[in-house]
Order: C-alpha cells, then sequence, then structure tokens
C-alpha cells in the first residue's frame, strides 16, 4: 500500500473551496507537503474573487459541491468560464449523484466522494496537473 509519504513532491497552485473547516485543513497541509501552493476559502464567493485575481497562476481548482453561497457545480462553471483550462475536482458526499453530462455542462473533470481516502486524492490531483500539461500541450482545453 503507498503512503503519502512516498508521493514525490510536485509543483502548481489549488485553488481549494471547502466549507467543513476540518476538511480544508486536513487537505491544504496534506497537498502543501507534497509542493502544492494552496489558496483556501471557505465560501465560493471568496473564491471566485481569489480565482478572479490569479486566476493566470492557479493550476487547479478543487470546489466543494455543498458550498453554503453556491453550489459547487454552479462554481465550477463560473471558473471555467473564467479560464476554461483549468481543471476542476468536484469534492461531493455520497447522496447525491450527478450524470456525466451535468458534470460536463458545469465543467467538471474530476469527481472525489467523501469520504476519501488521501492517497486516492493525491493521485486524483496528480492526474488533473497532467491533464493541464496535456492541455498546454495540444494548445488548449
Amino acid at each position: 500500500m503507498k503512503t503519502v509519504a512516498t508521493i514525490k513532491p510536485k509543483e502548481g497552485s489549488i485553488l481549494l473551496i471547502v466549507c467543513e473547516p476540518i476538511l480544508r485543513d486536513l487537505l491544504s497541509r496534506t497537498l502543501r507537503t507534497q509542493g502544492y501552493t494552496i489558496e483556501a476559502s471557505s465560501v465560493g464567493s471568496d473564491g471566485i474573487r481569489k480565482f478572479e485575481k490569479r486566476k493566470a497562476k492557479i493550476s487547479l481548482a478543487m470546489i466543494d459541491s455543498s458550498l453554503p453561497d453556491v453550489s459547487g457545480l454552479d462554481l465550477a462553471k463560473r471558473i471555467k468560464g473564467i479560464n476554461g483550462s483549468t481543471p476542476i475536482i468536484l469534492i461531493k458526499g455520497r447522496g447525491r449523484n450527478l450524470g456525466p453530462g451535468e458534470l460536463e455542462k458545469c465543467g467538471v473533470d474530476f469527481i472525489v466522494t467523501k469520504p476519501f481516502h488521501m492517497d486516492d486524492t493525491l493521485n486524483l490531483v496528480e492526474r488533473a496537473m497532467i491533464h493541464l500539461q496535456d492541455s498546454d500541450k495540444s494548445g488548449g482545453g
């Protein structure tokens, strides 16, 4: 079984928009230990402001599907409208099933379902970063 400590440090800036303080802190600390720079927000309105200010530097957005002020899907759609090449990971609870068409329409590239294993989530972040690099090489998203 692979442990978090064996994953090599990465580069990139991640916008993390998660309302639950414990989960936001856990993800922030873990991703920082892997070499990522983190911009964290607890609400969508603050997250979108941060994205608008730093859109050229944000490599990935991780968005909780259930934020107090906006739907995670609506926020994903807004971020994709600002920069369509930014990969988006939606963090969702087990209760709601989302169809591929709904996810694609909102610009969600990857999903992680709570509760999640951190190793799997780190692997998904790495896949999203590779997705971004491949998109950059091919000339767009």
